[in-house]
């Protein structure tokens, strides 16, 4: 009987050792499994621009906020055009609310206008005067300036005499029509 126990407790101590030792190995030749979860929040940069308080994203027609202004003399009333009038309209880009450097760029198209002889001759730009000559006008608002609005300033002129391809009756003629317009259009690229 003695040998049965024996026998018996051998084999129970030998079941727990290999049970041990299954457990044992499982866990040495294991693959590790770990897993974690988290949310990864970036922030998006803000592509904000305003020409003249109007947000281009939202809206790209800007005609209603271009308003030009003529100053009068003593012989044509003040804000409208007729042969030799001078005036002015701003483009006022506001890019404080952007997280990129960009360029812009302007382009007016003349060439629809009922008054040829209305032209633009030049613009002030950051406090200089520059002769306009149709070109582009393109500049740069980086990330880094400190000032990130701009305002140009365009001068407008009815030409009347040297350079004026109107005459007295095609004068008459445009002031019938009742309206003048340049097309301006501005785009606006992300530097890279």
């Amino acid at each position: 009987m003695k040998m049965k126990f024996k026998r018996k407790l051998l084999f129970f101590v030998a079941l727990i050792s290999l049970f041990y030792c299954v457990t044992f190995m499982q866990d040495t030749y294991g693959k590790y499994l770990t897993s974690a979860e988290a949310n990864a929040e970036l922030t998006i940069a803000r592509w904000s621009i305003l020409v003249n308080n109007q947000d281009i994203v939202n809206n790209s027609n800007f005609s209603e906020v271009v308003v030009p202004t003529f100053t009068g003399t003593s012989n044509i009333n003040s804000n409208v055009i007729a042969p030799t009038s001078t005036g002015t309209f701003d483009l006022l880009i506001n890019a404080n609310d952007t997280d990129v450097s960009f360029t812009y760029t302007i382009d007016l198209d003349t060439t629809d206008c009922a008054v040829t002889d209305l032209e633009i001759t030049g613009y002030t730009l950051n406090g200089n005067y520059y002769t306009y000559d149709g070109s582009s006008i393109s500049n740069d608002i980086l990330l880094t300036d400190t000032n990130k609005t701009v305002t140009i300033t365009f001068n407008v002129e009815w030409k009347d005499g040297t350079g004026e391809t109107m005459n007295n009756a095609a004068d008459t003629q445009a002031s019938k029509q009742g309206t003048a317009a340049f097309d301006i259009n501005v785009n606006f690229i992300q530097k890279r």
